[in-house]
C-alpha cells in the first residue's frame, strides 16, 4: 500500500487508511456503513458513498489498484 500511495495513479483518488488496531470503532462503521465485512488487510474503493470495490489479502497488488483507479 505505501508504493501505491508513492505512485502516480494515486493521486486521482482521496485516501483513508484505517489502522484497525488503533481504531476499531472506525473499521466497524465502514464495514456497517458499506455491508462489506472486515478483512485485514483490506481496500475499499468508495464513490458517492457506497463501496464500488473491494478486495482483500494477497489479491491487494499494485496492478490492481493501479487498475481501479484508472478514470472511466
Amino acid at each position: 500500500m505505501d508504493r501505491f500511495l508513492e505512485c502516480k495513479e494515486a493521486q486521482a483518488v482521496d485516501v483513508c487508511r484505517v489502522v484497525v488496531q488503533e481504531a476499531r470503532d472506525v473499521s466497524q462503521a465502514v464495514a456497517s456503513k458499506t455491508g462489506v465485512r472486515h478483512e485485514s488487510p483490506q481496500v475499499l474503493l468508495i464513490r458517492d458513498g457506497q463501496c464500488v470495490w473491494n478486495t482483500a489479502h494477497r489479491n491487494i497488488t499494485m496492478e490492481t489498484l493501479k487498475d481501479i483507479v484508472k478514470p472511466g
